[in-house]
């Protein structure tokens, strides 16, 4: 699981209109194939303006990329949206909190000891040199039946885990 989480902070002339846009995303965004969980947050500030986070949770990096369309570091919203903020800034995590059972219950909806074995490698893969990868193990089968392996979470490109990149009049810049 990948955890995408964008923060902007809104001017107070601003809130109203960057509020709409970023609800009127959220629609399209629970639409998307892969993704798990999304969270729309702000806390105000003592001038009237507002800091927003948007947290992402998707199942596969192959989900994300599809999202982002292969721009992982920029964010994914609605024209005019930017021009709202005075800087947005967007940040993935690999989610540490699933357990090979969990995972495979949340992804395939079945736990562990049912799935056959690990699947065909996606496009994304197959020739990743450069990726942090878990493997799970191979388990036996509580009733021995053989060898069942566990769900194997996908790699996740190593530059994606490299820390925030905030935006700034259209330019991008690391944290």
């Amino acid at each position: 699981m990948i955890v995408r989480i964008l923060t902007a902070r809104v001017p107070r002339q601003n809130v109203g209109p960057f509020n709409d846009l970023l609800r009127a995303q959220l629609t399209e965004l629970r639409e998307q194939p892969g993704l798990v969980y999304v969270k729309l947050a702000r806390r105000l500030n003592e001038n009237g303006g507002e800091e927003v986070v948007l947290v992402e949770e998707w199942r596969t990096p192959a989900d994300l990329f599809a999202w982002t369309r292969g721009r992982l570091t920029k964010p994914r919203l609605l024209p005019g949206t930017e021009d709202l903020v005075e800087g947005v800034v967007v940040a993935h995590y690999e989610a540490l909190d699933l357990s090979p059972d969990d995972l495979a219950q949340r992804v395939l909806g079945r736990p562990a000891a049912q799935v056959a074995g690990p699947g065909p490698e996606s496009d994304d893969e197959q020739g990743r040199t450069e990726a942090v990868a878990v493997h799970v193990e191979p388990q036996a089968h509580p009733v021995g039946h053989g060898p069942e392996a566990a769900v194997r979470p996908r790699v996740v490109p190593g530059h994606v885990l490299e820390g925030p990149v905030v935006h700034v009049g259209g330019r991008e810049q690391r944290a």
